[in-house]
């Protein structure tokens, strides 16, 4: 005899948290009184909450969307992972909270596998390696421990380090917008990882100037991600 399916338990406790932390971000101004705020549930009784903030970004949970949160947050809620990175990929294309599932229990979904590894192309990683090494001889890097090295599916790839000074260096260079442009044009099939980078840079240099040699190590939880760390 099949037994009906029960309900899980309403997560009265984490909602009072969150909407607390809806408040706050109230009285912060990131947000405006009443703007519009979805929830997703899961069966083990996580709940991720999202809204609109004042200037645009996307708040979850009562806090900016930034790469380090969104990181935290698919660590702790796994089943909702896919939904956290959903709302950050539309924050980057400014979409807000369009397109997002409706509200409401999410199904228990088995873990998706990583996509199969694209082949390492050995001669833009010895390149990107020795751009590397010349930022270390300059003093700008301390060494390349926690790099996060992204190959292209087409050839081609990208070697992110933490400076010193609190800069994000891919290939050797500054992200600055122009660099970001020209790997575009180089790999174009890792434009969105280098607009991951580009947020995580803009999130580092909003605070003070800060040895970052292991943030990247920290950060990347990308499983078709090459890391020497």
């Amino acid at each position: 005899m099949t037994r009906p399916e029960v309900a899980p338990p309403f997560p009265s406790a984490e909602m009072e948290r969150i909407l607390r932390a809806w408040d706050r971000a109230i009285d912060a101004g990131l947000m405006e009184d009443g703007a519009e705020t979805k929830y997703h549930f899961t069966p083990d009784g996580k709940v991720l909450s999202v809204a609109a903030g004042r200037s645009g970004q996307v708040l979850a949970n009562g806090e900016r969307l930034t790469p380090s949160a969104a990181e935290r947050l698919r660590r702790e809620m796994p089943l909702l992972a896919r939904t956290v990175t959903f709302y950050e990929n539309n924050q980057l294309a400014g979409r807000g909270l369009g397109g997002g599932p409706q509200d409401g229990l999410m199904s228990l979904l088995p873990p998706r596998a990583p996509d199969p590894m694209p082949p390492l192309d050995a001669s833009a990683l010895v390149d990107a390696q020795t751009a590397t090494a010349e930022l270390v001889r300059q003093g700008k890097v301390s060494e390349p421990v926690g790099a996060m090295v992204i190959p292209a599916p087409q050839g081609g790839v990208l070697l992110a380090v933490g400076g010193r000074d609190g800069e994000l260096y891919v290939n050797g260079h500054a992200l600055t917008q122009q660099w970001a442009d020209a790997l575009r044009a180089k790999v174009p099939h890792l434009a969105s990882d280098i607009d991951r980078l580009q947020v995580m840079r803009a999130e580092w240099l909003d605070c003070p100037p800060q040895d970052r040699t292991l943030a990247l190590a920290d950060g990347c939880t990308d499983a078709n991600c090459h890391t020497p760390h």
